[in-house]
């Protein structure tokens, strides 16, 4: 059995090293020592905040929530046609 794929891009949660502006929002700006989400697409590095982080993971959890309702009622309606109704 092969390994577990992910839809998922790399994510880690680091420190930021130097102080640098948040990539979704410029007037968030990172200091030394803070939290922040890192991205990496690419072998390139995105950094954000931890407010833009936390807005950008809800509305991903939302959407990957919303295909997996999406997904099983597909696959409700298929199992549901193959079972005679008594």
């Amino acid at each position: 059995m092969g390994r577990q794929k992910s839809v998922l891009q790399r994510l880690a949660v680091d420190e930021a090293e130097r102080a640098h502006d948040c990539q979704h929002n410029q007037t968030h700006r990172l200091q030394r020592g803070d939290k922040r989400l890192k991205v990496t697409k690419d072998r390139t590095p995105e950094h954000f905040c931890v407010t833009c982080a936390l807005k950008i993971i809800e509305t991903d959890i939302a959407k990957l929530q919303a295909l997996a309702v999406e997904l099983r009622g597909s696959s409700l309606l298929e199992a549901s046609a193959l079972t005679p109704n008594h």
